[in-house]
């Protein structure tokens, strides 16, 4: 038992690479832009603009059609792609002769992760009985109603953007200035208070109990790409667990 316990507690904690200790491949410039191209672009400017196109071709207002929104998407995912060209390329070279060690990790954290999310969760309905988070009844309710534009965001635009961002930008610049410590909490802060930002500016405070749900999954998030040196195993540990919340969301909409 105290040997499981141990296994456990090693698989949980995250290995320090020192791989990650050299530069930074990213002028502060560059990470900058990485950042404010979703802080102020996706969350502000682009859905304005989304709005705008949308009124010009329909002239239907406070709105955006799906096409337009998977355009928006769309841009977000190459600009983005564009602005972290250097971290894609070191997740290259971090990867290159290791990456079945790196899909092996997958599974596991995956695991780990879906374990915390069941005990986060459970703690958080039975401390203010809220059952879901605002985002996920918003994810829901898009599967119903956009199935093709969520999954795209879900599967596609999130894993892509967020981990880019969050885990290549954020965490990475954070990481190389700071103790690898800090870096991580505020990735995981800063990760978790994107979540449930929309539900702070209507008022639903109730709902910032949820951030733990998405720091425990930004902790994970960033415990592979510490782990790896690469983005591309958080992008893909990110789209698993989208694909399977979208799946049981999926199954509850048809049973």
């Amino acid at each position: 038992m105290y040997i499981c316990r141990k296994n456990v507690e090693r698989e949980i904690m995250i290995k320090r690479n020192a791989r990650l200790d050299q530069n930074l491949p990213m002028m502060r410039s560059q990470v900058f832009a990485l950042i404010s191209n979703y802080f102020v672009g996706y969350l502000f400017l682009y859905p304005l603009i989304g709005v705008f196109i949308t009124y010009q071709l329909t002239g239907v207002a406070d709105s955006m059609t799906q096409e337009v929104a998977f355009v928006i998407y769309g841009f977000l995912i190459l600009f983005t792609l564009y602005l972290s060209r250097p971290i894609i390329k070191e997740s290259f070279r971090m990867a290159k002769g290791r990456w079945f060690s790196h899909i092996k990790k997958i599974p596991i954290n995956y695991l780990f992760l879906f374990a915390s999310l069941l005990i986060v969760n459970t703690t958080i309905t039975a401390l203010t009985g809220v059952e879901t988070s605002a985002n996920q009844d918003l994810v829901f309710q898009s599967l119903k109603e956009s199935p093709a534009l969520i999954i795209f965001a879900a599967l596609i635009m999130a894993p892509i953007v967020e981990e880019l961002v969050f885990r290549g930008g954020l965490y990475r610049a954070l990481r190389n200035r700071y103790s690898y410590k800090r870096a991580i909490f505020i990735s995981m802060l800063a990760f978790g208070f994107i979540h449930v930002f929309a539900s702070l500016l209507s008022g639903d405070f109730m709902d910032l109990w949820n951030i733990f749900t998405y720091m425990a999954m930004g902790f994970f998030f960033v415990k592979i790409y510490e782990e790896t040196g690469s983005v591309f195993p958080a992008i893909l540990l990110h789209f698993f667990n989208n694909a399977i919340a979208l799946s049981i969301m999926w199954l509850t909409t048809v049973l």
